[in-house]
């Protein structure tokens, strides 16, 4: 008997430390659970039903990683059928929050599965039980399911720990919060190939891994309005998902459509402020096919990590006539009417079009606010050029070359000033014999804005002004460069004819 009693006891002493270690084991790990992928969202991913299929796969590698405690499905089943029926509309979206105490877990893993043009695009995003944001995510584009669920596998191996989570967490209350409520689908294309649903996810999970804003969850902020009820009544637009998301610390909401045409695909997207609902963002992106949706996510996720972190703002810019070309700092963006993304503070807003004077300004970009600005352009008074011409054909030079000098003064940004140069400096060159002041003329030509035919004749000029001051080294050097530079123009063909 005592010998039993001390064969326990040494038991119990040795088991002690084990347990001891196994629960100090099991608080330091990342306890989580993983929900059935939803693989409705397209026609052709819900035929296959490839979701549950996913989600085993996932949670098998979670379970295979020791730094994960991975509740099976059946222990959380009823807090996972209090989401399921907080998506159908039939419960409070607050029952998705969940007690992690009781839950025995912190985390939940959710995901999607779609198909869309014979490419399977899976996402899986890990969140808080307790507020709903992504503390991990990552999706894939793949032709084969195995491979897209593989390349996630990677990124939880390697990504998903203690530390980035932390890191994740650290400042959350001062982090921009946002949410990716909905992205319709325009037209038929679109709707037929399940785009709209599709992208939301993938954009979903490409904000959820930046670190500078908070991502909540689309699951729990969509079912925060029973959106097909609206859709029915007729007013969609005028939803209450703002105050929905305001109540529930949600400061900003991203939506959009998408719009499939034959030659290309258009993401148009705006952010809201769910305040008072006033538009902070809109932008666009097109792609060529589906295959750029995912980069297409990243690249409007870091729009919105800019916009949301005070670092660009929106310029809408009207031009009359329409179709100008519009530059930011001297840098070509667009025709108008345009939307512009611009970096914020002050810049230089130019405004030019063929046959219109240029209009050049300051403008004043604020983050979360759209900058609007109207541009008239006045017509190149072509009554100047007139009178030039008018000189010429009385051979008056001198009168010729003032006028042609008067309009380059006033309208040296515009074409037609070109047209001013190379004539001044023909006449100078020709008529007058003012050789320096020819070559003067024609080396300012050159050095404007580069039209090849402009600055072809410029250097035709450049190179006669130099052969009759009888620089005949500058001369060729100036005919070689036209014929290897400019070798398909008539100033080309008209050097061929002149040996130096």
């Amino acid at each position: 008997m005592k010998r039993a009693i001390y064969t326990l006891s040494v038991f119990i002493v040795l088991l002690v430390p084990v347990l001891l270690l196994s629960q100090d084991q099991t608080a330091s790990q990342i306890r989580l659970a993983v929900v059935s992928f939803d693989d409705s969202l397209t026609a052709a991913s819900e035929k296959e039903g490839g979701g549950d299929n996913a989600a085993s796969m996932i949670e098998a590698l979670f379970k295979s990683i020791e730094r994960f405690y991975v509740r099976d499905r059946g222990a959380v089943k009823s807090y996972i059928s209090a989401l399921e029926k907080v998506q159908a509309g039939a419960m409070n979206p607050e029952s998705m929050k969940g007690d992690p105490a009781s839950l025995k877990i912190d985390y939940l893993t959710v995901g999607t599965v779609s198909k869309v043009n014979g490419r399977y695009e899976i996402d899986a995003r890990t969140v808080s039980v307790d507020n709903m944001i992504i503390v991990h995510s990552h999706g894939a584009s793949s032709p084969s399911l195995n491979d897209a669920v593989e390349d996630i596998s990677w990124y939880i191996k390697e990504k998903f720990n203690r530390e980035y989570v932390k890191e994740r967490q650290a400042a959350d209350e001062e982090r921009p919060t946002v949410t990716v409520f909905r992205f319709r689908d325009f037209n038929d294309r679109a709707g037929k190939a399940g785009y709209g649903g599709s992208f939301a996810e993938i954009l979903n999970s490409q904000m959820g891994s930046f670190l500078s804003i908070s991502t909540i969850e689309r699951k729990y902020s969509k079912a925060l309005i029973n959106e097909k009820i609206l859709e029915m009544a007729g007013v969609i637009e005028n939803d209450e998902s703002g105050k929905n998301f305001r109540d529930r610390g949600i400061q900003y909401k991203v939506e959009g459509d998408i719009r499939v045409f034959s030659d290309m695909i258009t993401l148009n997207y705006r952010v809201y402020n769910t305040s008072d609902n006033s538009l902070v963002y809109i932008g666009s992106r097109d792609i060529g096919s589906s295959k750029g949706l995912r980069p297409a996510a990243w690249s409007i996720s870091n729009t919105i990590e800019d916009v949301l972190n005070n670092r660009i703002g929106v310029l809408k810019v009207t031009t009359v006539p329409a179709g100008a070309d519009i530059y930011i700092d001297g840098k070509l963006e667009g025709k108008g009417p345009a939307q512009i993304s611009v970096m914020s503070g002050k810049h230089i807003l130019g405004v030019k079009l063929d046959g219109y004077i240029p209009y050049k300004g300051e403008i004043d970009i604020q983050t979360r606010a759209i900058a609007e600005k109207s541009v008239t352009l006045r017509e190149v008074p072509y009554r100047m050029l007139q009178n030039a011409m008018d000189y010429e054909r009385k051979k008056d030079w001198n009168g010729a070359v003032k006028a042609y000098t008067d309009f380059i003064k006033e309208y040296s940004d515009t074409r037609e000033a070109d047209s001013a140069y190379y004539r001044k400096g023909h006449i100078e060159m020709m008529y007058l014999k003012r050789y320096k002041e020819a070559l003067a003329t024609f080396e300012a030509l050159v050095k404007r804005y580069p039209d090849t035919i402009i600055r072809a004749e410029g250097y035709y000029g450049i190179m006669r002004a130099y052969e009759f001051v009888g620089n005949r080294e500058k001369a060729y050097e100036t005919r070689n460069y036209i014929l290897s530079y400019y070798g398909e123009t008539n100033a080309a063909e008209e050097a061929k004819k002149l040996n130096y």
